[in-house]
């Protein structure tokens, strides 16, 4: 009877302390947020000339597009994530991305249109959205994890008392809005932002981005604790939710960086 007692406690108190219905997934939670971000940190002109442009008046409302139609006719030939081979830490083209279809490359190639000024509208459009989609994705640490588990979709644990997979955890329970909207905790990440931190975060590549969550997800993402069973620890949990966190905020000032570049007179 004490062990019950003891263990509703726990429960109570983790449950508590990390409200799961509050815990909205990378996308479209996740991705609205890093749209939110970004846009706060555009240039006032080059807003102006995406919506002139595009017809997009937010970047929070295409921020899930490319999910949206990842089962459309003809199905797009682009990757959410990129497999580095097993014994490696950093990205190679060559190595882990030969067809160039990877989440890495394809922020290039839909840049390079845009940079170009050559494709149609629709192209450009279609190349924007996913811009504003697929960096995002770069950031979420589970998109460079190991093919093998497929980005820890298939290594279960539970969430709490939820049971779900290492994957979903990182997309959907580490984000915590405290009671407030998406928009509200976008604008509490973006204003711990500071101006070192925009020097540091800015003039990266892709393939930079995609390093830095290859080695979140190998020195953190994988490095399970538990508390009893399968049932993630506080502690990693904790620590989890200031990676998201950073994460959303890096890929929103990057964003709106590269957009800025883009389409800056």
């Amino acid at each position: 009877m004490g062990n019950k007692v003891v263990r509703y406690l726990i429960g109570f108190v983790l449950l508590s302390v990390i409200p799961l219905q509050e815990g909205l997934a990378w996308g479209p939670a996740g991705h609205r947020i890093v749209g939110h971000i970004a846009e706060m940190n555009l240039d006032p002109e080059v807003l102006n000339t995406i919506r002139k442009k595009f017809n997009i008046k937010h970047l929070a409302n295409v921020a899930n597009w490319a999910d949206a139609i990842k089962r459309s006719d003809p199905k797009p030939d682009v990757l959410h994530y990129t497999n580095i081979a097993v014994s490696h830490r950093t990205y190679d083209q060559k190595r882990d991305c030969p067809r160039k279809r990877c989440v890495t490359e394809k922020i290039k190639e839909y840049e390079s249109i845009l940079i170009d000024h050559v494709s149609s509208p629709r192209t450009r459009k279609e190349a924007f959205k996913f811009l504003v989609h697929l960096v995002a994705d770069v950031h979420q640490p589970m998109h460079l994890g190991y093919e093998k588990d497929r980005g820890g979709n298939e290594i279960a644990v539970y969430f709490g008392k939820k049971p779900t997979n290492l994957h979903s955890v990182w997309d959907h329970d580490l984000i915590f809005l405290k009671g407030k909207t998406q928009l509200q905790f976008a604008r509490q990440l973006n204003r711990s932002i500071t101006s070192e931190d925009k020097k540091q975060w800015t003039g990266g590549t892709p393939d930079d981005w995609s390093n830095e969550s290859r080695a979140l997800v190998l020195d953190y993402g994988y490095r399970l604790q538990f508390s009893k069973g399968q049932e993630l620890s506080l502690d990693y949990i904790r620590e989890g939710r200031k990676i998201v966190e950073e994460r959303l905020q890096r890929a929103g000032i990057r964003l709106a960086d590269m957009l800025n570049r883009l389409f800056k007179n």
